[in-house]
């Protein structure tokens, strides 16, 4: 969760509230997993105060907001902690303890997120924002494509993820096996359509074809995964192609 909260922090930085508004912080159930994986549930009052419930057991703490530090002071009447802001949503509330480079504390509000599942919360609300698909790979991995705003089409250009991370260069096939995409400096750089001819002699031939209707020149032609031998084949009754190392000429 570290990891995955470093790396798409940055891209929804545009995205996040702030507790200048404290409207967003008070009189709500928050909900935290602490460093014991046990829940502790926090309502911060208007006065300052601070309603900590654990376990059933009620304590009173303090709370205190600094607006030009964007920083959170809490006391915790066990600890007194100051947390910076990370991401601010009217259902979660990321922190970062000032000072440290990951860690983070995580509230969720019990009326946006009555299952406190906030990865999933956050995931979705990333989707929306960046306007993500998901596509599931040969390999299992779900790949996260950036669409352009307000375009649902996939295209060149569009960036790629895994879990929020960059994805390495290489080319990537969907599970359908209908397209394969090739990723350079964490985009797409291309996209291949995926067919398959069958020969005279029962032999399948697959053509990765950058363009949907029809082959071209340059596009990698395949027999069983591998390269296919020189020569020319003939796909149908009259089109052919000739092939050299593996591509059409």
């Amino acid at each position: 969760m570290k990891t995955y909260l470093k790396s798409i922090l940055p891209q929804l930085r545009n995205y996040s509230l702030t507790l200048d508004k404290t409207s967003i912080l008070i009189d709500k159930p928050w909900a935290l997993i602490d460093e014991e994986y046990e829940l502790q549930k926090l309502i911060f009052k208007k006065d300052k105060e601070l309603i900590l419930s654990k376990n059933g057991q009620v304590s009173i703490g303090k709370w205190d907001y600094f607006p030009q530090a964007k920083s959170l002071l809490i006391d915790r009447k066990t600890d007194i902690i100051l947390c910076n802001e990370q991401f601010i949503d009217e259902g979660i509330l990321i922190l970062k303890l000032d000072g440290t480079e990951n860690r983070f504390f995580i509230l969720a509000n019990e009326n946006i997120v009555p299952d406190l599942n906030a990865f999933r919360y956050l995931t979705e609300l990333r989707y929306q924002k960046l306007n993500i698909a998901t596509k599931e790979l040969s390999n299992g991995k779900i790949l996260e494509i950036q669409r352009w705003q307000n375009y649902d089409t996939i295209t060149i250009e569009n960036r790629v993820f895994f879990e929020g991370e960059e994805v390495q260069e290489g080319k990537y096939y969907y599970k359908t096996g209908e397209i394969a995409l090739l990723v350079k400096s964490g985009k797409i750089a291309d996209i291949y359509y995926i067919r398959k001819y069958k020969m005279k002699d029962g032999l399948m031939l697959t053509v990765e074809q950058s363009y949907y209707d029809y082959r071209s020149v340059g596009d990698l032609v395949l027999i069983n995964n591998q390269p296919a031998p020189d020569g020319t084949y003939k796909l149908g009754f009259i089109k052919k192609i000739k092939v050299k190392n593996g591509r059409i000429i």
